[in-house]
């Protein structure tokens, strides 16, 4: 049976995201080939849909324009609450679909400023809406484009993690030692990427002020990110808040992929998908037509 929605005007294609890119807490995001098709339809949807309406309320104060219902439609492969930046696509895919219908054109930094205020934290959001590597902060974001040489190794549980949960258990406040650990990781991933000198930044990608605390919310975490170095990654790290552990390679991604699996698995994650990936370069662009491999998913 065809989808009634094969033939709205356009879409809002949005890629996936990885945040933190481990030490860049809040701060480093990534765009990457995988993408949700966000669109609009005119009328109150069937069922309530309290994320939708959030989105919704929030274009329209922002924009000072009467509240209008639409209904939501979202198709993709971003796979929600594995920490690829789900809610981030469909976020400011809503908002841009709307401002599309509304304005016709398209504000990028006005998208990502709401956007952002709405998921609490900006580097998915910037990342999705720009493309390539992003390190958020100071007002404007730094953003440079990544190498096709590089892949993104996605080991991606079956099991779901709560932002809101996996950002519960963080403790108030860190130690001198652990900060300035990150922040020396954090600043050598970012000028690696910004140079793509990609090799400089290997080692640099442990973290001392989340992951060490999320690790019990993902069985095998820290054995995964180990066998993904052993493997040849130039690093591996909780992907957002989880449970999709991620690494870097220039070369080996099918063993470190494998690596990655095993550990899981042996720390009780039985099923787990393994995804190989390029950066998106390209950010959020406007789709005339849906791709036939677009398949419906949720929020």
């Amino acid at each position: 049976m065809k989808s009634p929605h094969l033939h709205l005007p356009f879409w809002i294609r949005v890629p996936a995201t990885t945040a933190n890119l481990g030490p860049g807490f809040d701060a480093l995001g990534l765009a990457l080939e995988l993408y949700n098709y966000i669109a609009i339809e005119p009328g109150a949807p069937e069922r309530p849909d309290p994320f939708a309406q959030e989105i919704l309320e929030a274009y329209h104060k922002a924009r000072n324009l009467p509240l209008k219902p639409y209904k939501l439609v979202v198709r993709g492969s971003v796979p929600p609450a594995r920490g690829l930046g789900s809610s981030a696509t469909i976020r400011l895919g809503m908002l841009a679909a709307l401002d599309k219908v509304n304005r016709k054109s398209l504000d990028l930094d006005w998208l990502i400023q709401i956007a952002s205020r709405l998921e609490g934290h900006p580097e998915n959001i910037t990342a999705a809406a720009l493309g390539g590597f992003v390190v958020c902060g100071g007002g404007q974001a730094a953003r440079v484009r990544v190498s096709s040489r590089l892949k993104f190794v996605a080991a991606v549980p079956r099991i779901e993690t709560s932002t809101r949960t996996a950002r519960s258990i963080l403790p108030p406040s860190v130690s001198l030692q652990d900060a300035v650990n990150n922040l020396r990781n954090a600043s050598r991933i970012t000028a690696a990427f910004m140079e793509r000198k990609y090799e400089e930044a290997r080692g640099a990608f442990h973290d001392r002020l989340h992951q060490p605390h999320r690790a019990a919310l993902v069985p095998g975490l820290e054995a995964a990110i180990e066998a993904a170095e052993r493997a040849g990654a130039l690093g591996a790290f909780l992907s957002g808040a989880g449970p999709t552990v991620l690494a870097i390679c220039q070369k080996s991604e099918k063993a470190v992929g494998n690596a990655m699996a095993a550990a899981l698995r042996k720390g009780g994650l039985d099923e787990v998908d393994v995804q190989i990936l390029s950066a998106d370069n390209g950010g959020l662009t406007v789709a005339r037509f849906l791709p036939p491999s677009a398949r419906a998913t949720r929020c």
